[in-house]
């Protein structure tokens, strides 16, 4: 077997060609994947697998597989594919994965899927079966993102996703690099209608896939690739969802990693909306335009320090009441007195009576103030400037 040179199309060195053997071995599942080269070389934990002496095979359920696969031929199909094999210590990787709880412990890319790391970004998903709406929303809102210097990632699925990546990479202006998160082998488009933007978004930006090639769509898969979705953004957006919909599971994955959580709101008549317009009403902020999606970055990217804990979307606990937050109830606490709270504006004032001694979420004061969110974004950083509040990605506290 020859080494591969670490080039766009080949991967790292040998150690790739083993991850991505193991990672094609039937019935091998990331999770798997993950506690065979956790703590391991993947030459090592190739060989090992192959020899029936891995701790984590006691079954030997994929030594036969391993016997009978030869790594030079797996090495020269992602070589012909042009599909690099990432492992999390190798040039490529994106930063934003690295410690993440859903880590994948091999990634397989067209194009440079480190660019998240270079950019903000905002993820832009949404339901399959979208309308003339959702289409037009998603590719206003994703052309406006890219075209300001804003990475968009989606999942390149029919209706909303395709709709914003098909607006990214049609921009003359663009400036933001697109990168897609699929749940199939690279090799396999899917759907097939959607081949063509695939090589687009490869060309002019990533597509990365756990999945190894050969991969076919299966149930199961797609869920579990939205959460990489959801790690490689700043804030994560719907466009259209139905009540149940998939994209719901981006929005979990977000909030679980403290990610703001952003809706389109839609007509309450249609059922395209009635996931946006539930998560808006569960406190998520709204999103009219790319600028509401500017400001929701701008604040999550405030400081590089941690996030308050994750929550659960959708779950009846942050349902308003009263102009409050259920499973969030506090007394609004007055800070007469203080010369910069005296001095401050009435949108000030509100927005600093929203927040908490400890880490307030954008979406809990935007509930709690019912203002704009631009108005909130420019009250905060105001109060942070006045030293009334502290600050760390997505949230605020009073000093």
């Amino acid at each position: 077997m020859g080494e591969q040179t670490g080039g766009p199309e080949g991967g790292d060195d040998a150690r790739a060609v083993h991850a991505a053997a193991l990672a094609g071995l039937p019935g091998m599942t990331p999770a798997r994947l993950a506690r065979l080269l956790d703590g391991l070389d993947p030459s090592l934990a190739w060989h090992a697998v192959a020899a029936g002496a891995h701790p984590g095979d006691p079954e030997r359920r994929f030594e036969s597989a391993a016997c009978a696969t030869d790594v030079a031929t797996v090495e020269d199909a992602y070589l012909e594919a042009g599909v690099s094999i990432l492992l999390r210590d190798t040039v490529g990787y994106p930063a934003r994965l690295v410690g993440d709880r859903g880590q994948p412990a091999v990634l397989f890319a067209r194009g440079d899927p480190s660019c998240v790391d270079r950019q903000p970004s905002a993820a832009i998903v949404g339901t399959r079966a979208a309308t003339h709406y959702g289409r037009g929303m998603a590719a206003e809102i994703a052309g406006d993102l890219s075209a300001a210097g804003v990475t968009v990632v989606s999942g390149l699925a029919k209706g909303i996703d395709g709709a914003a990546h098909t607006a990214v990479v049609r921009r003359h202006d663009r400036v933001g690099e697109p990168v897609a998160v699929v749940g199939t082998g690279l090799d396999v488009a899917y759907p097939r209608s959607q081949s063509a933007l695939w090589a687009a978004v490869g060309e002019h930006g990533a597509v990365v896939s756990e999945q190894p090639l050969g991969t076919l769509p299966r149930p199961g898969v797609f869920p579990a690739r939205n959460r990489i979705i959801a790690a490689l953004s700043d804030v994560v957006v719907l466009v259209e969802c139905h009540h149940r919909g998939g994209s719901l599971y981006t929005a979990e994955a977000a909030a679980r990693r403290g990610i703001p959580v952003g809706a389109v709101p839609g007509s309450v008549r249609s059922p395209a909306s009635s996931g946006c317009n539930a998560l808006i009403a569960d406190g998520c902020f709204p999103v009219r335009d790319a600028a509401d999606v500017f400001c929701a970055i701008e604040l999550a990217r405030a400081e590089p320090v941690a996030r308050p804990g994750p929550h659960r979307l959708g779950d009846g606990q942050h349902r308003r009441r009263g102009g409050w937050l259920v499973g969030h109830e506090r007394r609004p606490r007055h800070a007469a007195g203080r010369p910069e709270v005296e001095r401050a504006s009435d949108e000030q004032r509100r927005v600093l009576e929203a927040m908490d001694d400890h880490p307030t979420g954008l979406e809990t004061i935007l509930l709690r103030t019912g203002l704009p969110i631009a108005t909130v974004a420019l009250a905060c950083e105001e109060l942070v400037d006045r030293q009334a509040v502290v600050t760390g990605p997505g949230w605020w506290a009073r000093a």
